[in-house]
């Protein structure tokens, strides 16, 4: 067997694999026979299994003749979907990340859904409904190719028990970034005196959480239409530098020899650290573990202004559907009032349909959700195009060689420069 006979025999054994893996019979079986079955692929937690359970019982409900099987893939989603879209053997239906979509979309595999989501029997006005953000986020060269389900911004979570224990004041919702380093600095302490730093103010976050500060700055990955690189000039480098200084000049967030990242949850959960930013998603599993916790908004920048990143994910439907009018009728039924209620009433994620942040927002939670509703009204989406893989892996180790101290801020924004030109993924327009 030559070399491209390897090739394809490893793929199919890859892709036999994978399909193995994922539709292996479901617990739940049809009550009746005669049902038409559609298929659904989602990841999460067992608490998003549950929230699905709940979507799909209510649909059954009131759809005895349509079954919805549910192929839950807890790992490796993103690549898995790509394989079985590459063999066209993907789910009827796919909850699909916004950053992926524009790539997914470009493969030409999903259907339109611009003339059911225009049709009178749909639940929503699509253009007023839902979020603004959450709607465009899945428009396709002048097409709708996903329904957005759900999504959230991002805050700062704080432990106010750690808060209370060491005296200092919990941040006010109209703080800057001064006061925000201010605040971690009061938290960062040598607690018993060995010269070790036992308390951090803040677990610095990944490039993609950290956006709502890079933005502080007033400065753009990419230009307005997602075509081009744009961080360059002096803002980029004083976001850059904002990012370096935290950990080595302002020393609120730890080191890598100081805290494994791994370990940055937990010891925000042990009062260890103060600080961390994450999405509603992050709120179950603190809520499960008893941990006394809020948001705040994220502070005001040196441009006067601040911003969150926003994320939202869709449902898409595979255009080998054979039964595209039931799997038309599943989603209708998970952008209706009622389930995206089950959504909300989870506070795992906010609602893509704004009439259902009020089972989102429940004053019993003990803690302020309602501010990833407020945030809304300042939040942005993160820079994404058809090239976010290509653009992310040139990014992310050049920001973990600056969190490592082993470059400047003027080398890094450099470095991403030369290297988004080198690997051809963005043509690179140097700003005025």
């Amino acid at each position: 067997m030559g070399i491209s006979g390897v090739k394809i025999f490893m793929i199919v054994l890859a892709l036999t694999a994978v399909l193995m893996t994922i539709f292996r019979p479901a617990p739940l079986e049809p009550a009746n026979p005669d049902a038409v079955t559609i298929t659904l692929s989602f990841w999460g937690s067992y608490e998003e299994w549950g929230m699905w359970r709940e979507i799909v019982d209510l649909f059954h409900a009131d759809n005895p003749d349509v079954f919805v099987k549910l192929n839950y893939i807890p790992d490796g989603y993103d690549d898995k979907m790509r394989l079985l879209l590459a063999a066209d053997s993907a789910p009827d239906i796919m909850l699909i990340q916004d950053e992926p979509f524009p790539a997914y979309a470009g493969y030409g595999k999903f259907v339109d859904l611009t003339d059911w989501a225009y049709s009178e029997d749909c639940p929503v006005d699509w253009d007023k409904d839902f979020w603004p953000t959450a709607a465009e986020s899945f428009r396709y060269k002048g097409g709708i190719y996903g329904a957005p389900i759900w999504g959230g911004n991002v805050l700062v979570y704080y432990n106010r028990e750690m808060f209370r224990e060491m005296g200092v004041e919990p941040p006010s919702d109209d703080w800057t970034f001064d006061e925000f380093i201010a605040k971690g600095k009061e938290l960062t302490r040598d607690t018993d005196g060995d010269g070790d730093i036992d308390t951090f103010g803040f677990a610095l976050p990944g490039w993609i959480y950290f956006l709502p500060w890079t933005w502080g700055f007033g400065v753009n990955y990419l230009n307005e239409t997602c075509t081009d690189w744009a961080f360059t000039g002096p803002e980029a480098l004083a976001a850059t530098a904002f990012y370096q200084d935290l950990r080595f000049r302002h020393h609120i967030s730890p080191s890598i020899q100081e805290v494994p990242t791994v370990q940055e949850g937990a010891m925000f959960m042990t009062g260890r650290i103060a600080m961390n930013c994450s999405g509603p998603w992050n709120s179950p599993g603190l809520k499960t573990a008893g941990i006394d916790f809020d948001v705040v908004h994220i502070p005001f920048g040196p441009n006067g202004e601040r911003a969150t990143r926003v994320t939202w994910d869709s449902l898409c439907m595979f255009d080998k559907c054979k039964n595209k009018g039931a799997a038309w009728r599943f989603i209708q039924h998970c952008i209706s009032y009622d389930a995206q209620a089950i959504v909300g009433k989870y506070v795992r994620s906010v609602p893509a349909l704004i009439e259902a942040k009020d089972a989102f927002c429940d004053p019993d939670n003990g803690w302020n959700e309602e501010k990833y509703i407020d945030a809304l009204g300042y939040a942005r989406v993160q820079p994404i195009s058809k090239k976010w893989d290509a653009m992310n892996n040139v990014m992310v180790p050049e920001y973990e060689r600056l969190l490592l101290n082993k470059i400047t801020p003027e080398e890094c924004i450099e470095n991403m420069a030369t290297n988004m030109r080198r690997d051809g993924v963005f043509p690179i327009k140097e700003r005025e």
